[in-house]
């Protein structure tokens, strides 16, 4: 029985899994984030995933996600900031994490997916499904780290 080739240790075996890591250990951190509405706690980007849906949905160039940066863990921290060392400019770094970022964004919006069917009214729920699935054109750059 043949074993799989083991990856080299070098910084190459680090970039192959640094999209998917990073975009997980983002997600998990945001996922700890709860605040009080109503007497429940709910989490905070599943809420302002509830609350911006119509908005983000439509496109709207006034709306946008926003991730605080305070709730992104120190070590997490540091490995965007790896991910991103070799773009000094904003534009730049900003434009290499709008994948990271949209995905996390479209994950959460996965999470949020009951809590925004049990809200809808007149749309077919098959659409906004459908819209929850295709999520990630419209936050992409339509994000803000504050």
């Amino acid at each position: 029985m043949a074993l799989a080739p083991s990856l080299p240790s070098s910084s190459i075996s680090a970039d192959i899994w640094s999209h998917g890591y990073l975009i997980d250990n983002i997600f998990n951190n945001l996922m700890d984030c709860h605040v009080s509405e109503n007497g429940l706690r709910i989490n905070k980007y599943i809420l302002q995933a509830r609350d911006k849906f119509k908005y983000i949905r439509l496109k709207s160039p006034v709306v946008k996600f926003y991730i605080y940066k305070k709730d992104i863990k120190y070590d997490t921290n540091k490995e965007i900031e790896l991910y991103i060392k070799d773009h000094r400019s904003k534009d730049k770094s900003y434009r290499k994490l709008d994948g990271l970022i949209s995905e996390v964004i479209a994950q959460i919006y996965k999470e949020a997916e009951p809590l925004i069917l049990s809200t809808i009214e007149y749309e077919d729920p098959v659409w906004v499904k459908r819209s929850i699935n295709e999520i990630r054109t419209c936050v992409s750059k339509n994000w803000e780290v504050v």
